[in-house]
């Protein structure tokens, strides 16, 4: 049995920083602020777990400071991640002995947990497969307030090849000492196994024990800031989910009772169904779970409302947002005719149109639930408010009002900085060469999911080790940020034509075109030899190519003295070996009387990637003295596309000594 006690913990060194208190102690690290505290298992077990805690809470009420909204006392071990990896299942963090994802195997832990920047980190892998998950306290968009716990998962491919990925988070929920609360979505009270999916997805979901006197409200926010909208959310009991790491057996009958026991506890299950995550790529999973937002209208027909702090007009894909009334009336006999009529200002409408619910009747003592989605219209942003007003036949008229904020969309300006490239030695300087785009966010809403993608077209190429995508997630409605590429310029062409193309959940992509002028190298052959040649000896000439750009194709003719050498031997050089296999080569007719080598050439398929390469190899025996060169004749080299290349070639000169007796 799962035994739930609660134990005060001493938390020391704390440092306060932007209202955010950051606590250490012994086995857990902890984040908290004057609304709520997170919590994180450093211990040898169950590393990575993770619980909240309200600290003061709702500040119009004391009642539930202190409080449980994550179960996890003394340290945090029933809520948990499951990670999907090409069909196996792993769980986040450490592998436990407990119920709670027993037998799971774990990853390598590559970064103990650990305070950085008002979050709690760690990190672990999973062969290629590097997952970061970071706690920290985030704004509610329901009340405006820093009261929700964040908790992000950053996936990354670090491998060669594509992998599948999945993630399934279960937060064991809890309000305060209540474990079986329901769960509260659109009109619906759910208090048995249920399950969301795709467009069925609600905004949030609410839980408390009582209407008039609840000792913690709770809310996970599914959609709005940065969270990820999940791929299907189950409501069901603890144990249920906590024995099985992935799928289990949905029951729209069973209650909330522990799987195998007698008690009530409740959790949800949260997934993102596995996906492709090819070479170098990420993915985010962010998860909101913390105080929910609820104006009260106390009386005999007591009145709560929730909504969004702010609603986002977009002229493009303005999305909706979910309005929740609830309802208890406290007379003595049963009211009926009952209307609930929702007032909207300048700038709302209803999507549905029908802002009036009528009730044949209504029995006192049970809380009821109702539901409108709402968009702005454009008309007006600012500060405003709306009503939700009740009466009936025996019921005392009562209304609630509720401020809400419309704010305009996000709104991106992006200006790319590029170096000026310039030959030294023969060589471009710098190499590689940055380029950085700075991107601000002129709109009044934040951006999420923000990515960067550099994409070369011609002429330029990412530098070795350099990657394409830049992940930079959050940028807030007035914020400005910058990103940067190292890259190399390929030669083909006088300009670098490349653009930068940004994208986020919330925008349509925005592309920044740009051109870098790119010097060109010239290309040179020459052969490489021994300073000293003595007669009798054998020497060996390399003709070794120097920036040569994209070739393909190279043919020519060696012209030596033949009363100075004779060649006796003609080989290929790293220019026609490309993936460990050897290319088209041809080498030559040699003819020893007239000094002349004919039709030397090859032909290469792939890209080269190298500054310095060899041809060919020509071996002498050294037969006569004095001065002389060896020569190239017909030289032609061309690129794939069938175009010549120009090269410079210089004669390699050389003096033959008599071999000292």
């Amino acid at each position: 049995m799962r035994f739930k006690v609660t134990l005060g913990i001493a938390i020391v060194g704390f440092i306060f920083w932007s209202s955010v208190a950051i606590g250490a102690s012994g086995d857990l690290l902890s984040l908290e602020n004057k609304y709520i505290k997170v919590y994180l298992n450093n211990s040898v077990e169950d590393t990575g777990r993770f619980a909240v805690d309200v600290t003061g809470g709702d500040p119009s009420r004391s009642d539930d400071d202190g409080k449980a909204l994550i179960y996890g006392h003394p340290k945090p071990w029933t809520s948990f991640t499951t990670l999907r990896i090409n069909g196996t299942d792993y769980v986040f963090g450490k592998a436990t002995k407990k119920r709670s994802g027993y037998g799971l195997p774990d990853g390598q832990i590559t970064q103990a947990p650990k305070t950085v920047d008002n979050s709690l980190i760690m990190e672990c892998t999973y062969g290629a497969v590097k997952v970061q998950q970071s706690l920290d306290i985030a704004r509610s968009p329901s009340t405006g307030a820093f009261d929700t716990a964040r908790i992000k998962y950053i996936i990354v491919n670090t491998g060669k090849d594509s992998a599948e990925v999945g993630l399934r988070t279960l937060l064991d929920t809890m309000l305060g000492d209540n474990d079986g609360a329901a769960f509260r979505i659109g009109n619906k009270a759910v208090t048995t196994d249920y399950v969301c999916n795709g467009n069925d997805m609600p905004d949030f979901w609410q839980a408390f024990d009582s209407l008039t006197k609840p000792a913690v409200i709770a809310q996970g926010t599914l959609k709005g800031g940065d969270v990820t909208p999940p791929d299907r959310l189950i409501f069901t009991n603890w144990g249920k989910a906590a024995d099985n790491p992935w799928n289990f057996q949905v029951d729209p009958n069973a209650d909330f009772t522990r799987f195998g026991e007698d008690e009530l506890d409740s959790a949800v299950a949260m997934y993102w169904e596995p996906r492709t995550l090819n070479p170098g790529g990420q993915i985010s999973v962010v998860i909101y779970y913390g105080l929910g937002g609820i104006t009260f209208a106390p009386g005999k027909t007591f009145l709560g409302i929730s909504a969004p702090a702010e609603v986002q007009y977009s002229i493009n894909e303005t999305r909706k947002y979910t309005i929740m009334m609830y309802l208890e009336h406290h007379g003595e006999v049963k009211a009926d005719n009952v209307k609930i009529s929702l007032d909207l200002p300048q700038g709302l409408r209803c999507s549905s149109g029908k802002t009036t619910i009528i009730i044949p009747e209504l029995v006192p003592g049970v809380t009821k639930q109702f539901s409108w989605e709402i968009e702005p219209t454009g008309d007006y942003r600012g500060d405003t408010s709306f009503q939700i007003q009740v009466s009936g036949n025996h019921l005392e008229s009562n209304g609630v009002t509720r401020k809400i904020k419309i704010i305009g969309p996000p709104e991106l300006k992006a200006t790319m900085t590029l170096p000026k490239l310039k030959i030294v030695s023969n060589q471009w300087d710098p190499y590689p060469a940055m380029i950085t785009t700075n991107i601000k966010n002129i709109g009044e809403s934040a951006v999420y999911d923000l990515k960067a993608t550099l994409v070369s077209e011609t002429g330029v190429a990412l530098a070795t080790g350099e990657c394409s995508d830049k992940y930079l997630l959050t940028l807030d409605g007035g914020a400005e940020t910058t990103v940067s590429w190292w890259l190399a310029p390929t030669g083909e062409s006088k300009t670098g034509a490349l653009k930068v193309v940004i994208t986020g959940t919330n925008i349509k992509p925005v592309t920044v075109d740009a051109q870098l002028e790119v010097p060109m190298l010239t290309a040179k052959l020459g052969f490489v030899g021994p300073e000293k040649w003595i007669t009798g000896h054998v020497v060996e000439l390399s003709l070794y190519a120097y920036n040569l750009q994209d070739p393909g194709v190279f043919s020519t003719n060696v012209i030596f003295d033949p009363k100075q050498l004779k060649l006796v031997y003609i080989s290929r050089g790293t220019f026609l070996v490309q993936d460990n296999e050897l290319a088209q080569w041809h080498s030559g007719v040699i003819d020893n009387e007239i000094g002349r080598v004919a039709d030397i050439g090859g032909t290469r398929t792939k890209p080269l990637g190298r500054d310095e390469v060899t041809m060919f190899r020509l071996n002498f025996i050294v037969i006569g003295t004095g001065t002389g060169k060896v020569d190239l004749d017909a030289l032609k080299v061309f690129n794939p596309n069938g175009n010549e290349l120009h090269c410079d070639f210089t004669p390699f000169q050389y003096k033959i000594e008599e071999e000292s007796k």
